[in-house]
């Protein structure tokens, strides 16, 4: 389903967040963190399908008396080479992505975590290895005054180098809505034809867009995918904070192998 897009100059106004706002989504980051578990117990089960690993997720989040920030993908197989996709009756096995989160008191964080159950082939290797060696560089890259869209640059050379495509933005703020500034992508000009009042919007978005710069107190995903046509994908993302010390983890996704 299409969201309404939030009005950019009110995310703009947010963008920075306050040491109250800061504390409410690492509580929401610890509650999205304690799905962790859930889902590696849930994959360790026999013959479970992406639907039911889904549910044990959202349990997890609404026991603990929070909302869904969005609604949960689980995605395996060949079906994973789509970004967003509802979790199905499909047995999970092979390389795949659980992407989720919580929303504690309005404030949301979002997680994927990538996961092989079983064998896997060398290509699925090759996608998942690009994912997790992309999450490290980038999170190494963020430096104070950079501009959000050199990451992305910097990211799509890296999948370019390894022959991918790069499918989405590489990140995006998180607060009161589960997509805000900063947006961590490439400013590009609409190739479809727009009416005059939407171009001038899409000239002004973009615009903004360019002169973003990391500062203090943003809080952002950082989120690297591989997706290839007839084999597969995953993505990796976790939630951050800057601060004047550096960049820090509020969510703790890592790569679960399941035998």
């Amino acid at each position: 389903m299409r969201r309404k897009r939030p009005d950019i100059h009110k995310q703009l106004a947010r963008m920075i967040k306050t040491p109250k706002e800061i504390a409410l989504l690492k509580k929401s980051a610890r509650i999205t963190d304690s799905c962790i578990a859930v889902l590696k117990r849930e994959l360790k089960k026999e013959n479970v399908t992406e639907r039911q690993v889904a549910r044990a997720i959202d349990r997890n989040i609404r026991r603990q008396r929070a909302q869904l920030a969005f609604p949960t993908i689980v995605s395996c197989g060949k079906r994973a080479v789509l970004v967003h996709r509802k979790p199905s009756r499909r047995i999970v096995r092979g390389l795949g992505y659980a992407d989720f989160g919580a929303k504690w008191k309005g404030y949301c964080t979002d997680i994927t975590v990538p996961f092989v159950k079983g064998r896997i082939g060398a290509k699925e290797r090759r996608i998942l290895d690009a994912a997790v060696r992309a999450h490290a560089m980038l999170t190494k890259s963020v430096r104070i005054g950079m501009p959000c869209w050199k990451l992305q640059g910097k990211f799509t050379r890296f999948m370019r180098s390894r022959g991918y495509a790069v499918r989405h933005s590489l990140g995006h703020g998180i607060g009161l809505d589960i997509h805000e500034m900063p947006s961590i992508t490439m400013p590009r000009r609409r190739r479809k034809k727009l009416s005059p009042a939407r171009r001038k919007r899409s000239r002004e978005r973009w615009g903004i867009v360019r002169r973003l710069r990391f500062e203090p107190g943003m809080v952002f995903t950082i989120e690297p995918g591989v997706y290839v046509e007839g084999v597969g994908g995953c993505r990796y993302e976790n939630d951050f904070v800057l601060s004047r010390r550096g960049l820090g983890a509020i969510t703790h996704a890592k790569p679960l192998a399941i035998a």
